[in-house]
């Protein structure tokens, strides 16, 4: 008898923690979510410093004012003025970026020890400013709204299978603010690179042009207009790596929340390597281009 009395306490310890399955899946796709969402940063930040070079070379290169007359701190406030409105999104995106790294940080939280604290941040003000965010459907905005409730409440998993299913279950939100960031990246940041690509072609054949200039200066000029722009190529090619994550990301959550009863397998192993794989090609990128 005592034999099947202490079989029974294991069986009903395993059936009530929840704690009998193997969540590294889980685990390890909210640490690849987490850089992720990370790796927007040096992108937003340059989005701003984008418009703000095209603004001060566009003036450098194509202003009549005499040489003596050019005030370049004028210039650098004209362009701080001119990209005050992309600086200002930028705030709400970045909230976004900071959204995505919350709930991966509870979602790891809860596939370790079960226990995830409450986030003191102020989602209620983001809530408000996403409502105003062009790259987020305004159809979405509910599931958005019930995603930055889940990560503002702490949670104590007592069956950690339905706290994993619970926070699966905002697969839609997630994929809405990671397709957001990636849609906006790619209508600022990327536009202002392709815009700066095809000004430094005209300045380049302007520079040529010009009878009056210095040969070396002119040379000189034309080199530093062909190492920005390889490195405008690698920044291009980032804002397309950094879709590529985000997509399988989608394909990676998209898959635990169906085999919830599965998260032990090595498929869902499998899946999560993938992303990892495409999140370490991104940042390799982000390397290059930064």
């Amino acid at each position: 008898m005592r034999r099947y009395a202490h079989l029974l306490v294991i069986v009903v310890a395993v059936l009530t923690s929840g704690c009998a399955i193997n969540l590294s899946a889980v685990r390890d796709f909210a640490d690849e979510t987490k850089k992720i969402s990370v790796a927007f940063d040096p992108i937003l930040t340059g989005a701003v410093e984008q418009c703000q070079q095209k603004f001060v070379l566009r003036r450098v290169y194509t202003s009549d004012v005499a040489i003596k007359d050019f005030d370049a701190a004028d210039t650098i406030k004209r362009a701080e003025m001119n990209c005050q409105p992309i600086a200002e999104e930028n705030l709400t995106a970045k909230g976004i970026s900071s959204a995505l790294a919350d709930y991966a940080t509870k979602l790891s939280a809860i596939a370790g020890d079960g226990v995830a604290s409450s986030i003191d941040d102020d989602y209620d003000a983001l809530t408000k400013k996403i409502g105003e965010f062009k790259d987020i459907p305004k159809e979405k905005l509910g599931a958005v709204t019930a995603l930055f409730k889940f990560i503002t409440s702490a949670a104590v998993a007592r069956v950690q299978r339905q706290a994993i299913e619970e926070a699966l279950s905002h697969e839609e939100a997630v994929s809405v603010l990671a397709d957001a960031l990636v849609t906006y990246t790619d209508r600022v940041y990327g536009a202002y690179v392709s815009e700066r690509r095809s000004d430094n072609e005209a300045f380049a054949e302007a520079l040529k042009a010009d009878a009056r200039a210095t040969p070396v200066a002119t040379r000189l000029q034309l080199m530093e207009l062909y190492r920005l722009d390889l490195q405008l190529q690698q920044q291009h090619k980032a804002v397309g790596a950094m879709r590529t994550s985000v997509n399988q990301m989608k394909a990676t959550i998209k898959d635990l929340r169906a085999n919830l009863d599965k998260l032990s397998d090595n498929d869902r192993l499998k899946e999560v390597q993938k992303l990892a794989k495409e999140v370490r090609s991104l940042y390799q990128q982000l390397d290059k281009a930064f």
